[in-house]
């Protein structure tokens, strides 16, 4: 009796310093990552889908996976390649569950704070922030914030047209558009209060405003890229008939300078306007070519009068192509490790 006594002694204690140096970790509640999982959409088979990924990459906190980008980024390749070997798959539904994980990712990405930062008022405005100044006279100009002052924003002296540095601003009345990163457009209406010529650096100083009109609110994520991309324009005919479109022979070709699944930004020549329709084609790596159909909804002047900046929205692109793109801006399979690299330059 005395020997049963010492071995169960024994054995409770082993259990003990096993339990306390694996630090008392309870079984995970699997019931509530089913639950989360259904919340976000998702069929059960993705769900399991997700729950092998986790448990293969055996993360501390599997729940994570519906909402750390970090995690997301880890786990994405492997379920991304078992979906494509999956070969009871259809590619319609490969299509359909690759588009919710994605979807999921960008949720996570734009959960973050700085996607959610708004400026309310001209007060808010940043230093070295650029401005798009427009005076109903004097034309379109560049400017960028100097300082921001208790009793007024200073901007650099309005500049890119010829004969800028001779224009009087005093007591003008001006529109001014910027763009906040990661967040959206904003435009006010203003007055120049006094104008302070210098040498070096001349200014304008501007009256303070308690409301901006928020514009072109950002519901995705964009990256910088350097690529080449041709395109035609596009004609919609109208009438009592059905609309007919018509595509130009000729081909004009541009520089993509940022891109997102809904739209992009292009340097191109002075041949496109606003609200023009355009096919675009591109290269996203030598293997990836994608086809959209775009709107142009800004076109914005540079130093070069023979360039334009055209901020285009995609219009019409399958859903091969958004998630081509989505992957390319989330980096999953490390497309852009060298963004400006020699396929870019081409």
């Amino acid at each position: 009796m005395q020997y049963i006594f010492i071995l169960f002694f024994l054995f409770v204690l082993g259990s003990f310093l096993f339990l306390w140096f694996r630090g008392w970790q309870k079984p995970f509640p699997w019931l509530e990552f089913y639950k989360r999982g259904k919340y976000e959409g998702f069929t059960l088979r993705e769900i399991i889908l997700l729950k092998r990924t986790a448990v293969y990459k055996k993360l501390e906190k599997p729940l994570s996976i519906f909402w750390s980008v970090q995690q997301l980024n880890r786990c994405l390749y492997t379920v991304i390649h078992d979906i494509d070997k999956d070969e009871s798959l259809t590619k319609k539904k490969r299509k359909v569950m690759l588009g919710r994980f994605l979807a999921l990712r960008k949720k996570a990405e734009l959960s973050f704070p700085k996607y959610k930062k708004k400026l309310r008022t001209t007060k808010d405005i940043p230093p070295r922030q650029k401005l798009v100044i427009r005076d109903k006279d004097y034309g379109a100009f560049i400017s960028w914030v100097i300082d921001n002052k208790r009793k007024a924003l200073v901007v650099l002296q309005p500049l890119g047209q010829e004969g800028w540095k001779s224009l009087n601003w005093n007591g003008r009345k001006i529109k001014g558009h910027l763009w906040n990163k990661d967040d959206a457009g904003y435009s006010f209406e203003t007055r120049v209060l006094e104008q302070i010529p210098h040498e070096e650096y001349p200014v304008i100083n501007l009256k303070h405003l308690k409301r901006l009109t928020r514009e072109q609110k950002r519901d995705s994520v964009r990256v910088e890229i350097s690529i080449k991309a041709w395109y035609n324009d596009m004609f919609y005919s109208t009438g009592k008939e059905k609309p007919k479109v018509s595509i130009a022979k000729t081909s004009n070709s541009g520089k993509i300078i940022d891109i997102s699944e809904t739209g992009c930004c292009m340097i191109g020549g002075r041949a496109l306007n606003e609200n023009d329709y355009l096919m675009m084609k591109f290269f996203l790596t030598e293997k990836k070519r994608v086809v959209a159909v775009g709107t142009v909804i800004k076109v914005s002047t540079l130093g070069d009068k023979d360039q334009r900046k055209y901020h285009i929205k995609f219009t019409k692109i399958s859903s091969n192509a958004r998630n081509s793109i989505l992957l390319y801006v989330y980096n999953i399979f490390g497309e852009r490790e060298d963004m400006f690299g020699e396929y870019s330059k081409k």
